[in-house]
């Protein structure tokens, strides 16, 4: 199954164009881009009714709950903008003309430097990082910022729910109320909160290498003809984990 555009149109998309919806009909895909919904959404839902409101401290509750929902809300709108973008799909059937790049054998796209085939969205796609199926797409040029800002806020929002759980349980320690000796007891939900946001943050840490390849894509722009704002799509580098970026 390749990918599927609503405009059904391979030519590339104009700068000023309305961008398309893309959506790639992969099962594996679909199933874990489902499964972070669920897990985000549950997660905040167990921090809520498992830690914070039985806490009994209103503005306790209601600090931290906000905050929780501003970063799971930017992560999921994130998330959705990286499965739904166009990641940066090469026009498919083009015939080959002297001097251009190499056509792919796969899709017959011309093939310029940088970009790769990708076997599940059967595209080659410009600037391709690696498809992740988290997000049921590739990570490529087009929508690498999206992608970017999902493993940061997602990185950000993990980093909350650990220490709201761990901070108070070391100030327990400190004040002698509990020691190695001390039996432990968890609760369930509890338990299945801390797994969700350790995981969570480790899956964070795929942004490391590919924030490695957008640096350096800015490298190379700055040395060549190529804007900032041409590699950044739009966005000022210094202010790209803005809300208006998701726009």
């Amino acid at each position: 199954m390749g990918s599927w555009l609503v405009t059904h149109s391979l030519a590339p998309r104009s700068p000023g164009a309305a961008p398309r919806v893309w959506f790639v009909p992969d099962a594996l895909g679909i199933v874990c881009a489902s499964a972070t919904w669920a897990l985000t959404l549950s997660e905040g839902a167990l921090l809520l009714s498992a830690w914070l409101l039985p806490e009994q401290r209103p503005a306790y509750s209601a600090v931290h709950g906000s905050l929780f929902l501003l970063l799971a809300f930017l992560a999921l709108a994130s998330h959705a903008r990286t499965m739904l973008t166009d990641p940066g799909a090469l026009p498919a059937g083009v015939l080959p003309a002297p001097g251009l790049a190499a056509r792919c054998p796969l899709c017959g796209a011309l093939r310029p430097p940088g970009a790769h085939h990708c076997s599940v969205c059967q595209r080659c796609i410009r600037r391709a990082h690696h498809h992740c199926p988290w997000v049921n797409n590739c990570v490529g040029a087009d929508n690498r910022k999206f992608f970017l800002l999902f493993t940061l806020y997602t990185a950000l929002a993990a980093l909350h729910v650990l220490l709201l759980l761990s901070v108070p349980t070391l100030r327990a320690y400190a004040r002698g109320e509990w020691d190695l000796q001390t039996p432990v007891r968890l609760r369930a939900p509890l338990l299945f909160l801390f797994v969700v946001a350790l995981n969570g943050f480790l899956f964070a840490s795929d942004m490391r290498p590919l924030c490695h390849s957008a640096n350096t894509l800015l490298g190379k722009a700055i040395k060549s003809t190529a804007s900032v704002s041409e590699v950044w799509q739009g966005c000022d580098p210094l202010t790209w984990p803005v809300v208006s970026c998701l726009i």
